[in-house]
């Protein structure tokens, strides 16, 4: 198993700052926004710091509320693999 990347802890970082952004504009308490997530307080505040251990379920249900669900898709829009000679298949 890899670790995670200098720069992949960043747009983690990015990520959370982002989610504490959103909650707080809408004037959500964390309580609040775990509730509505269905998480714990905990592990709100854990996506908030960016640990990359927050199940990425935690992370759909967040997006939903305080962002663009759509965008998720183009996610895989491309692939690291599809630089490789031959398309890494």
């Amino acid at each position: 198993m890899i670790g995670i990347t200098e720069h992949e802890a960043g747009v983690l970082e990015r990520l959370g700052e982002g989610l504490r952004v959103q909650r707080k504009r809408r004037g959500d308490s964390q309580l609040d926004a775990a509730a509505r997530c269905s998480v714990s307080r905990e592990t709100f505040r854990q996506m908030e710091r960016g640990n990359p251990g927050t199940a990425v379920g935690c992370w759909v249900r967040a997006i939903r509320l305080y962002g663009d669900l759509e965008q998720l898709e183009a996610l895989f829009s491309g692939s690291l693999f599809d630089r490789l000679p031959g398309g890494g298949a």
